[in-house]
């Protein structure tokens, strides 16, 4: 099959959104399918998926992509898939959901997890797996399970995380990836830590937990129902990389130490490619094997990212739609154009990216902090605004930076935000670096392509992989005088943090009393 194919298909299904990608033996993207997969709150704080659906949209978007290339079956060398990581999912004895899958963002479990953070638990469990738990995790979410729902961990047979799913739906293997049960893994030895499920309550369902796989092997080939759903030839081979973070990182090119890739996306991430697992700083961050044996990624990830812009568009930015309807254009062509126009500072307005319901977990934990703009004054119109909200979304990503244990040596931008000049700027500006964009649109799904193309022995090392697949298309050099600028708001921005505690708590309880939240 590898020396027959001359396209590999990388599959990136992530939160609302499954993207199949057909990329040829230089990393060239021919072509892209999207397939909106729903998320569902039936609870505040909920976030939950449809695995069937997911899978459905999943082989519409392979055959959809294949049709857009114009390719044969016979020529698709391999599968690589990655997508929406954490969270959890119930499989009963016949590998059919219980319920719902659980998503990363998730915030049920947030007494349990400040319960954990109060007592110490956390703070063991980071001691093992070097990770800093998030609600939507299932070490927390395995308990609140068995807790709530007790008649789902019953009858659970295996437990799943959605690309697990994927990879089963095309393969008929059950297994579990290093990358996506991260944080029930022993950093140190790289397997399950029976000492973690301990900690969390959980050794009575340590059988449901899969085999673990690593994220750089074959995984099996498509089975005769997999081919039929999907288009694909039966007896492909499927390469599962995992979590979407992780592929990312290798989509960009980082695979050597001191490479950051910061992902500008529904949630944002920053990661870093280290030599080994990292235990300090302490209490911060998710951290996972990397594509790349012996290399590890410490991901600091604050909640939320472009939904604030979303939010933005969606409250103040009417007219702008408007305006880009009558001319023809993308309401981002417009914004792009004023947010430029406002210098450097946004004129002393600051914003703190904090909108989601679990609050904030990186640089610090805080589960009741809430967004805010600070210094509005009577020329604060909604391009001043939008332009803190970018400065204080980078402010936000400089903050996570700052506190890695060693030298960044290269930063790559991805994720929808990437896509804008300006903002790229505002992250040079404001992280005195140069940024570096790579080539292609779905670079998760690029990560998991070259990675399957390695798998299966087109490339002889990572290296020639990567040379192919991870071109740098635009790079942003810091202005002098925008850092200097930016330096000084940035120490006003992280003082008003701190300052922000109480009050954000008393917030908390005024709407609890309220019943409001």
């Amino acid at each position: 099959m590898g020396e027959k194919g001359q396209y590999i298909i990388g599959i990136d299904s992530g939160t609302s959104v499954v993207k199949a990608s057909v990329f040829d033996l230089n990393g060239n993207e021919i072509a892209v399918s999207n397939r909106k997969t729903p998320v569902y709150e039936h609870h505040y704080g909920w976030s939950e998926f449809d695995l069937d659906i997911d899978w459905r949209e999943t082989a519409l978007a392979i055959k959809e992509v294949i049709g857009k290339a114009n390719i044969k079956k016979e020529e698709v060398a391999a599968v690589g898939i990655t997508g929406k990581g954490v969270g959890v999912c119930f499989m009963d004895k016949n590998i059919r959901p219980l319920r719902l899958g659980i998503l990363w963002n998730d915030a049920r479990t947030v007494p349990l997890m400040e319960k954990w953070i109060a007592d110490g638990t956390m703070d063991a469990i980071f001691d093992i797996s070097a990770n800093w738990l998030m609600p939507g995790d299932m070490g927390l979410l395995i308990p609140w399970i068995a807790e709530h729902e007790p008649d789902i961990i019953k009858n659970t047979y295996q437990i799943m995380l959605p690309t697990a799913w994927l990879a089963y739906k095309l393969t008929g293997v059950v297994q579990a990836n290093q990358t996506d049960v991260y944080s029930q893994l022993d950093a140190r030895k790289g397997d399950y830590s029976e000492k973690i499920w301990e900690l969390e309550g959980i050794t009575q369902y340590s059988h449901i937990f899969p085999e673990l796989g690593k994220p750089w092997d074959v995984l099996g080939g498509v089975t005769k129902q997999a081919a039929e759903e999907t288009g694909l030839l039966e007896g492909t081979p499927v390469v599962r990389l995992g979590w979407d973070v992780i592929a990312c990182t290798a989509g960009v090119g980082a695979i050597h130490d001191g490479q950051a890739n910061i992902i500008l996306g529904t949630s944002g991430v920053i990661e870093v490619v280290l030599p080994e697992p990292s235990f300090n700083p302490k209490r911060l961050g998710l951290q996972s094997i990397h594509s790349v044996p012996g290399k590890w990624c410490r991901l600091i990830a604050p909640m939320n990212c472009t939904p604030h812009v979303d939010w933005f568009l969606e409250t103040m930015g009417y007219e702008d739609k408007a305006k880009a309807k009558e001319k023809g254009c993308s309401v981002f062509d417009i914004l792009e154009e004023e947010v430029g126009k406002i210098e450097p500072g946004s004129h002393g307005v600051i914003f703190h990216p904090y909108m989601s319901a679990t609050g904030e977990r990186a640089p610090f934990t805080k589960t009741t902090a809430k967004a805010n703009f600070f210094g509005l004054d009577y020329h604060s119109n909604r391009y001043v605004l939008l332009r803190a909200l970018y400065e204080g979304i980078a402010f936000s990503n400089k903050h996570c930076l700052d506190v890695y244990p060693i030298p960044i040596t290269d930063v790559r931008l991805s994720g929808g935000g990437s896509k804008s000049p300006v903002w790229c700027q505002i992250f040079a500006d404001i992280l005195n670096s140069p940024i570096r964009i790579p080539s292609g649109t779905e670079l998760g799904a690029k990560g998991a392509a070259w990675n399957a193309a390695f798998a299966i022995g087109i490339f002889k090392t990572r290296e020639e992989a990567v040379e192919k697949f991870c071109q740098v298309t635009r790079t942003y050099e810091p202005k002098p005088e925008a850092v200097k600028r930016y330096a000084e708001l940035y120490e006003i921005y992280k003082m008003l943090i701190p300052q922000l505690y109480e009050a954000w708590d008393a917030r908390a309880a005024f709407l609890k009393k309220y019943n409001k939240e």
